[in-house]
């Protein structure tokens, strides 16, 4: 069980390289730009609740650390945002999203773990 988190992280470096390639294409292609940190993360927690769904053993507390990631990376995204377009009131945002990020991410663990 305690194995998982090695997986994990392994699991993330070639998720992580393949999202750096696919981010460069999509940036050229589409003039699209995606964070290969932020959609490492999403994936994995994304493939671990799948993972979890089909019958395997996986530790709630790494999806629920990797899904808090994900919480705080976007409202990293919205105070850069609120920088480069000169909106405050984005600023207002970031409780907001840490308040129902976390509970989003409640009732997603609940779910699955329940």
């Amino acid at each position: 069980m305690a194995d998982v988190i090695y997986y994990t992280l392994l699991a993330m470096i070639g998720v992580y390289i393949a999202w750096l390639i696919t981010s460069n294409f999509i940036k050229r292609n589409f003039r699209f730009k995606i964070c290969a940190i932020c959609a490492t993360v999403a994936s994995t927690w994304t493939g671990l609740i799948i993972l979890k769904l089909s019958g395997l053993e996986i530790p709630q507390v790494i999806v629920a650390i990797l899904m808090g990631q994900s919480i705080v990376g976007f409202m990293y995204f919205l105070e850069r945002r609120a920088d480069s377009t000169k909106n405050n009131k984005l600023l207002i945002m970031k409780p907001f999203v840490i308040l129902f990020g976390t509970l989003f991410v409640y009732w997603i663990i609940l779910g699955v773990y329940s």
